[in-house]
């Protein structure tokens, strides 16, 4: 009883560790390799899975010209393009969550859904007819502070859009700004 009680506990965490491995390092990332094999290391591969026999353990690299090799977390970490694209993701979430923290306060609510491909696209969605409501309330109450706010944090989630999938950082840099300015303005934190 007790071994299969030990035996059920330790598949747990080897599972919570294999998803937590793929969560670091999904599919299609980049990394720059930095283990013993000599032969590869300061090389950039691409994660293509967690290893088949022990997936808690490490993942599977390949780059062109190289068969597939199993390599630990320690000996990789994200390409400097890899962690260029993350902190731009983490940007490009930080201006989405405080312009929806700004509609949230004047009750209105627009599901903001800031996305990264395989790929490594950025892709910022929305539903039309939660916007198209928020619009309309804007509108109807241009005169006041809560309009204001409303289509100020509308109009931002708009550059925010046009600009990431133009990939246009400093412009993204410069919405961060304004976003922040604004949720000051509003009066919220995050």
């Amino acid at each position: 009883m007790l071994g299969s009680m030990l035996q059920r506990g330790a598949a747990k965490i080897s599972r919570e560790a294999a998803d937590a491995l793929a969560v670091y390092l999904p599919r299609g990332t980049e990394v720059t390799y930095q283990g013993d094999r000599t032969e590869y290391r300061g090389q950039v591969f691409t994660v293509i899975g967690l290893s088949t026999r022990c997936p808690w353990n490490g993942y599977v690299l390949i780059a062109h010209k190289v068969r597939p090799f199993f390599a630990t977390l320690p000996s990789v970490q994200p390409s400097s393009r890899e962690a260029r694209q993350r902190e731009q993701f983490a940007a490009v979430r930080r201006v989405a969550a405080q312009c929806c923290a700004v509609l949230a306060q004047q009750r209105v609510m627009v599901d903001v859904k800031v996305e990264r491909s395989d790929a490594g696209t950025l892709l910022v969605t929305w539903s039309s007819a939660e916007f198209i409501g928020a619009e309309t309330r804007a509108e109807k109450e241009s005169a006041t502070k809560a309009g204001q706010y409303i289509a100020a944090a509308l109009y931002l989630l708009q550059a925010l859009r046009a600009h990431t999938q133009r990939k246009e950082w400093g412009e993204v840099a410069r919405d961060a700004y304004s976003a922040g300015r604004l949720a000051e303005r509003a009066g919220v934190r995050l």
